[in-house]
């Protein structure tokens, strides 16, 4: 090994110096390339054992997740499951004087289940192709982009050692290639084939080229359409010679448009074997290196291990990859790990403390395009599933209100939960996370737009009078779209976006000595703390306030403790959808006071 890389300080080494007697390697959530981690020490969660399953499928494969869920590290992966650690030998425009020393055999798969797989498996030439590199505004610019591409590709293994099977001139200037992108992919898996056996074609992102060009003109985008389907029909032209090809992608949108020619492909996206192929089970959650984690944040935080996993598992867990909830609940892989990071950090972990869990993936992508849509028409999204593939995809595809439904579903907005206490299978919200920030930026959308009742609980805050709040409540919620909250954190979520939504930064699930209430806020120097029950009773919230005593670490920040009132609430919501909301007051500081029942709201 090159002795500047074996002598340099990892990030690893650093994580041991700080934790010296909690073990190592810690969790490095932005980094996607497998040999990396390994060279470098990182934590690494075994999905091999998950990922040979899905590969044993079948040999042309599809899979759809949503974005900053794993796709790339999983492709990563399975690239060196094939062909190991394959690092540059030369350059074609330089002299090459400083090779990246390999990863030992031994160790690139060491204490995972693909360990023993590897060493008996023979190499094969990998070839990843990226579609979020493919660019451009008109089909001859869009094809110019991916001959670059499929070129880059190529000198990849020109750098490793092999002959690509294009001359040079090409691959160092590809506009000077005089025939199509597929020719020149064509050419490359023939070499290799003749010099390393029939190669794996893995392609990443590959719907994202034509999802850049939502809302033109259908025949406009038809010529786009055309050229990816020339494209994609190599592979199946390549057949006997390619050993195995996987695409993956966010959405199934442009499905049937773009594979229409490859149709030995093989959708694996609702299969509940592969559920856990992407995302972390509860499970992993139980083995190192994330329980490790689990266990130095718990301890950092004066928490037992069980109470931290139960707040990652409301924020991070529940999406469900079939369309009967079948198959392993799993977490974000984004979220989960760079809140585990940010908890290590002092400012961060007091930060998360005082405002509750941060929202790392859909704080990085909630569009404004959806948010519209929720406003304009929140009762478009109902809880019934999608009966097979191609009613989501012609769901997706029509003009209907309910496509946002599909686009929802298909980007991790939404998720399958199973039957449950007598009820079927449904859509809803994956986690508290999800739900909390969709409905965020849907109320402040609607503040904009004169929500319902929001100038109405204004007053009612600033005022201290609270008789008419669950009638205020339900104005507001029912701009929301009511057909899918049909649980807790819902409507947690909810109550949490109005206030933001208000300007009001409220204080979720603050710890206290006896534990954490769902939600506080404060407006003028009132504060109202609220205990939130769904298809329960109200005896429940006002029993837990009572016994845990929430909002008491609020009177040491007012001047006149009279000012902190506790509110217990009752969402109750019927088949047909009528909600009720039941609720009562006291004072927080009175805490053996009887409760003060408020004014029912029904609708």
């Amino acid at each position: 090994m090159n002795s500047d890389i074996a002598e340099r300080e990892t990030p690893a080494d650093v994580d041991q110096k700080r934790y010296p007697d909690k073990g190592k390697p810690v969790l490095r959530p932005g980094i996607s390339d497998y040999v990396r981690i390994r060279r470098e020490g990182h934590a690494y969660v075994d999905k091999t054992g998950e990922l040979a399953q899905l590969l044993n499928l079948g040999e042309f494969l599809f899979l759809a997740r949503p974005r900053r869920f794993g796709k790339t590290l999983m492709l990563s992966t399975i690239e060196c499951m094939y062909q190991g650690d394959r690092p540059n030998v030369r350059d074609p425009f330089v002299e090459f004087t400083h090779p990246i020393a390999k990863v030992p055999d031994e160790r690139l798969f060491a204490g995972t289940s693909w360990e023993s797989s590897f060493a008996e498996s023979p190499r094969r030439p990998v070839i990843r192709l990226d579609m979020s590199a493919v660019t451009g505004n008109i089909p001859a610019g869009m094809e110019l982009s991916l001959k670059q591409h499929v070129a880059q590709q190529a000198l990849h293994w020109y750098r490793r050692g092999l002959d690509p099977g294009i001359e040079l001139m090409h691959l160092r200037d590809s506009t000077s290639y005089p025939h199509a992108p597929q020719v020149m992919l064509e050419q490359l898996i023939q070499s290799l084939k003749s010099q390393s056996g029939n190669p794996v074609v893995l392609v990443d992102e590959y719907d994202t080229p034509l999802l850049k060009l939502l809302g033109r003109d259908p025949a406009e985008v038809e010529p786009f359409f055309e050229l990816f389907r020339e494209f994609y029909r190599l592979f199946k032209q390549c057949e006997a010679d390619l050993h195995k090809v996987l695409i993956t992608g966010i959405t199934r949108r442009a499905y049937g448009e773009m594979f229409s020619a490859l149709n030995n492909l093989q959708d694996c996206t609702w299969e509940a074997d592969c559920g856990a192929v992407c995302g972390f089970t509860e499970i992993d959650l139980d083995r190192s290196p994330l329980a490790g984690c689990i266990a130095v944040v718990a301890e950092e935080m004066d928490q037992s291990p069980g109470e931290l996993r139960e707040s990652l598992r409301i924020n991070y867990n529940g999406y469900r990859f079939n369309p009967q909830g079948a198959g392993p609940a799993v977490y974000n892989p984004w979220s989960l790990c760079r809140t585990l990071t940010d908890l290590t950090i002092s400012q961060r972990r007091e930060r998360i403390q005082h405002l509750g869990f941060p929202a790392h993936w859909s704080d990085s992508g909630v569009s404004k395009s959806l948010v519209d849509a929720l406003r304009q028409q929140p009762a478009a999204v109902d809880p019934m599933p999608f009966n097979d593939p191609d009613e989501l995809d012609a769901d997706f595809y029509s003009n209907r209100a309910t496509g946002l439904k599909s686009l929802m579903l298909q980007s991790g907005y939404l998720t399958h939960h199973p039957a449950r206490d007598g009820q079927p299978a449904r859509l809803g919200w994956p986690n508290r996370e999800v739900a909390r920030t969709v409905l965020r930026d849907l109320a402040r959308a609607h503040v904009g737009h004169e929500l319902p009742g929001i100038g109405r609980l204004r007053v009612c805050l600033e005022a201290g009078n609270y008789q008419e709040l669950p009638n205020i409540l339900l104005d507001c919620l029912y701009a929301f779209p009511y057909n899918i909250m049909g649980d807790e954190y819902s409507y947690h979520a909810a109550l949490h976006g109005i206030f933001l939504g208000m300007g009001v930064v409220p204080r979720a699930e603050r710890r206290e000595l006896s534990g954490r209430y769902d939600l506080a806020a404060i407006v003028r120097g009132r504060a109202c703390v609220f205990e939130l029950k769904y298809n329960r009773s109200l005896r429940k919230a006002q029993d837990q306030a009572d016994r845990r005593q929430y909002g008491r670490s609020l009177l040491l920040e007012l001047e006149q403790a009279e000012d902190a009132t506790c509110i217990a609430l009752h969402v109750t919501k019927t088949n047909d959808g009528q909600v009720r909301i039941e609720a009562a007051q006291r004072l927080v500081r009175d805490v053996d006071a009887e409760w003060t029942p408020l004014n029912t709201g029904l609708r």
